[in-house]
């Protein structure tokens, strides 16, 4: 593990932060140059990523510290957080959605004509930050005998599963699955809900090799959000495709 890369000075640069760093700036980058072919304003763009930005670390932290209450009760100072430790990606994808949301009602821009550019790109945010997990040591595995196990020294010597790495892997797959499936253009708002169903599916099958408490049958509470959120969008999206060829036929009458 590298939880601090290198110091400026004497300021630690922090894996798990400088990680996060580098996937707000790659975003920034990928998502500004594409812009256009959405008919969306680069300077837009970058506006729309920095609301997401701090929409996300706020929810981020809200979520992580109420699932975390016991702790923080009467701990008020310890809830305001630095160095980008005590988050949840829930958290981060929720805060930062509804900012967008508003940000985007604001400028009188369709929210999910955006996400269509903005899903994909959030999902490889998260493989960023999984291996930010893995640098900094958190969000281990469950102890394996597995040939690629590794040591988390800051926990114990025991050989664990690199479940940072499967989510970050997992995670550059549903990037490419997303692109590929934006070249059909089903509808405003598909992008988003793919990214749901598929990132439920991922959190879903990586939780079995993480580190976390159960809460119910065997399954933790992270999966059973997962379990919900996949089969919640695949609900909204076979849906949304019954319904096109009703409006097939409306048009056709036209």
């Amino acid at each position: 593990m590298h939880r601090i890369l290198f110091h400026i000075g004497n300021l630690p640069v922090y894996s798990y932060g400088a990680m996060i760093s580098l996937a707000v700036l790659v975003t920034a980058i990928l998502m500004s140059r594409e812009s256009s072919r959405w008919k969306i304003s680069p300077d837009h763009t970058l506006e729309a990523i920095i609301v997401a930005v701090i929409g996300g670390l706020l929810g981020s932290r809200i979520l992580y510290v109420l699932l975390n209450w016991e702790y923080y009760r009467g701990r008020w100072a310890e809830i305001f957080f630095a160095r980008f430790e005590g988050l949840t990606f829930y958290g981060a994808f929720l805060g930062g959605i509804l900012a967008v949301l508003l940000w985007c009602r604001w400028r009188k821009i369709s929210f999910f004509k955006f996400t269509e550019l903005a899903a994909p790109y959030l999902i490889l945010s998260y493989a960023f930050g999984r291996i930010g997990c893995f640098l900094n040591g958190c969000c281990y595995g469950r102890v394996s005998p597995l040939p690629w196990a590794i040591a988390i020294p800051a926990v114990d010597d025991l050989p664990r599963h690199p479940v940072q790495l499967y989510a970050a892997a997992g995670g550059l797959i549903i990037f490419i699955i997303l692109k590929l499936l934006q070249r059909f253009r089903f509808y405003d708002g598909f992008s988003l809900i793919a990214l749901c169903a598929l990132y439920g599916i991922l959190r879903f099958t990586t939780e079995f090799f993480r580190e976390e408490a159960i809460v119910w049958m065997g399954l933790t509470l992270a999966q059973l959000f997962s379990l919900g959120l996949t089969i919640l969008s695949l609900a909204i999206m076979l849906y949304l495709f019954s319904l096109s060829p009703a409006k097939s036929r409306s048009a056709s009458r036209k």
